[in-house]
């Protein structure tokens, strides 16, 4: 019976199959790129952590013993084997193979992650991509606390506190430098002018967001620097419903630049002077989790997107 005395390093195992591969140490340290004496050592190692002997050795001639011989068969498969792995979880790290779930609020999905993964899944075939579309915050939340999603894409204002479990943490994907716009339906007075003002957009009724994160937080915080009044003619909770009721006259609609990445058909847009402003696209995750080379590699799709304007997005 063999006694196993210590762990077996790869490297006696690469200097024992090379052996048997090349039939003589000369052959295997030539294909190893060290030293006979050191193919040598390194068989002694082996023969001694296995507490068997693996070769007869002689003067005229190298022999493997029985065990040797069955042993070389073995030890092929464990290199074969390791080798395998090793290109699996490079695979991983490098985001070439593994899987991604991601979830993001609808607008978010349907603008920014949408005009992405054609691309990320034709350069990325062995990655198997996921993705939720969510109503609201708290149900992207839910997907990372159970699971179902590995990150969450949001969208932010520099150090804003977008109130999250104390189990989430946030990466920055992405910082994009962009003006708020204002949406209209299309032949509407302001879709004569480049870019519009805040005076021109006040004369016009407006369409309210009523949540307090992402993209209702920053309109809110955007149009208090117009000085525009807090009165809607009409607040809704949907990013995707205020550009329908834009679209179909109900009042004009404000957002951050992004939401008209990717296209928006139904509805025209301007971009609003004296607005520019750093608008940050971030992961959330379960805090201590490693991000996966997929969403690494998925995060860097999002920044050659995004380092498009609007208009050539």
């Amino acid at each position: 019976m063999i006694n196993l005395k210590e762990n077996i390093s790869t490297r006696d195992l690469m200097a024992f199959v090379a052996l048997v591969r090349t039939g003589s140490f000369t052959g295997a340290a030539g294909q190893l790129n060290i030293t006979q004496s050191a193919v040598s050592k390194r068989i002694a190692e082996l023969e001694h952590r296995l507490g068997v002997r693996l070769l007869d050795r002689s003067t005229r001639r190298l022999e493997l013993t029985a065990e040797g011989r069955a042993f070389a068969t073995s030890a092929s498969a464990m290199l074969q084997q390791f080798e395998q792995s090793l290109g699996q979880l490079r695979n991983l790290a490098q985001g070439t193979r593994g899987e991604l779930r991601i979830c993001s609020a609808s607008n978010m999905s349907t603008q920014i992650v949408a005009p992405v993964v054609g691309g990320f899944i034709q350069a990325n075939p062995s990655i198997h991509f996921s993705l939720y579309d969510c109503q609201t915050r708290k149900q992207m939340v839910e997907h990372i606390a159970n699971g179902t999603s590995d990150v969450g894409l949001i969208g932010g204002l520099p150090d804003q506190n977008h109130e999250l479990p104390a189990e989430l943490a946030v990466t920055e994907i992405a910082v994009v430098r962009e003006s708020m716009i204002v949406c209209f339906p299309h032949g509407h007075p302001l879709e004569q002018y480049g870019r519009v003002t805040w005076e021109q957009i006040a004369q016009y009724p407006r369409i309210g967001l009523r949540s307090k994160f992402g993209v209702g937080h920053i309109t809110g915080v955007i149009e208090k620097l117009g000085h525009l009044d807090d009165r809607h003619v009409l607040s809704v909770t949907m990013i995707n419903t205020a550009v329908a009721l834009a679209s179909a006259g109900v009042g004009v609609a404000i957002f951050p630049g992004y939401v008209v990445r990717g296209g928006r058909t139904n509805v025209g847009w301007r971009a609003i002077d004296g607005t520019e402003h750093d608008y940050i696209f971030s992961y959330i995750h379960l805090r201590g989790k490693s991000m996966s080379g997929a969403a690494r590699v998925f995060g860097e799709h999002l920044c050659r997107f995004l380092s498009k304007t609007p208009e050539e997005s």
